[in-house]
Parts: C-alpha cells; structure tokens; sequence
C-alpha cells in the first residue's frame, strides 16, 4: 500500500512538473516566438531545472508541439459548449449569446493562445502548418458551423462564411491578445472582470440582432 502510494504520488509530481513546463512554454512562445524563446527561460519560469526540460522533451521544436497540443485539449476541456437544441436555452439568440460568452471567456482566460498562432502564422512555417492541420482546421469548422447556424436563422446575414468566422474569433481574441496596448490607449485593464463583461455585453449587441 505504501509503495503504491508513493508511485502514485511520483506520477502525479511527474505530471505537475509536465504541466509547469508546458504552461511556461506557452507563454514564453507566446511572447518571444520560437526563435527568441529559450528553454533556460521556459525552464526559470517554470521553476524546474533546466534538465528536466530535457528530461521530458529531446528538443525545443518537440517542446513547442507538445505545448500546442496541451493547448488544444485545454482549450476542448474548457470550452465546454453546448449544443443548438440544449433546453437551457429559449431561442436560437439566446444559445448564440451563450457560446459567445463561452468563447470571449476562454480567450479572456488564456491570451497566450492567440498569441502564440499569431506569432507563427506570421512567419507561415511548418510548425504553423502542423497546429493547423492537427488542430486548427478543426476548431474553425466548428466556428463555421456555428455562423452557418446563426445564417440560418436570420441572425447573421448571408455573407462569407470564413469572413464572419474570422470576425468572431477576431473580436473574441484581439481584446486580449493586445491587452498591452489596451490599457495604455484605454486606460482599462482587459483581465478586470467588469471589463470582460462589457467586452461580452457587446460583442453580443453586434452579432446576436
């Protein structure tokens, strides 16, 4: 009994310190890029030595995919959204302001995923091409799908499908992806709780008419 728990205690240390390393990842891939991101850097903002970045991954490039790929199942675990027929929800317009404060919230909660694609879909390079094969091409359908469902219902007019997806997650994103320059032009802080849901309130207004 001893023995297992003390495995099972090492497992779950094991898989905190993945995590740890993997969070730091993002933001400083976020921040820097791939290029000017160091894994001594990723390592300090961990608090891990830097042998366990080692330890865990063979290289830096390995480090970046295995850092998207937390992303994505984090962002799938939670961004629970419900379906179009849920009973929770009155109306068509009513599960449409649902799901866009579900997505506004996600991206309030985690600037360094917008941030992190936008840095290498700039650069368009390989590693940009795997996220969107892997992930990305994924979750936009699911976007698509959703102003597909709201063109349907005479919520969103029957213009480009792509444009308007783009313009979703765009307006969801950039709030928080330019959070810098937010409060130094605005004065306001997009982490503040109020500030998020004035951002919701009208990303509602524009979208749900």
């Amino acid at each position: 009994m001893k023995e297992s728990a003390a495995l099972n205690a090492r497992v779950r240390q094991k898989e905190a310190t993945r995590a740890a390393i993997l969070q730091a990842a993002l933001e400083e891939f976020s921040e820097r890029g791939f290029d000017g991101a160091s894994t001594r850097d990723i390592a300090a903002k961990a608090s891990v030595h830097h042998a366990l970045i080692k330890y865990h991954f063979n290289s830096k490039d390995e480090l970046w995919r295995a850092a998207v790929t937390f992303l994505f199942e984090r962002q799938a675990s939670d961004l629970t959204l419900p379906g179009p027929d849920d009973p929770r929800y009155p109306d068509r317009r009513a599960y449409a302001a649902e799901i866009i404060r579900q997505v506004v919230l996600y991206s309030a909660r985690h600037p360094e995923h917008a941030r992190l694609m936008v840095q290498e879909t700039c650069r368009d390079s390989e590693r940009f091409h795997w996220a969107a094969d892997t992930f990305i091409k994924r979750t936009s359908q699911a976007a698509g799908a959703f102003i597909r469902l709201l063109q349907r219902d005479g919520i969103l007019p029957a213009a480009s499908v792509p444009a308007l997806t783009y313009i979703f997650v765009g307006a969801s994103q950039l709030f928080y992806t330019l959070a810098p320059e937010v409060r130094r032009v605005w004065g306001i802080d997009p982490s503040d709780p109020d500030v998020i849901e004035d951002h919701v309130k009208a990303l509602i207004a524009v979208m749900v008419r």
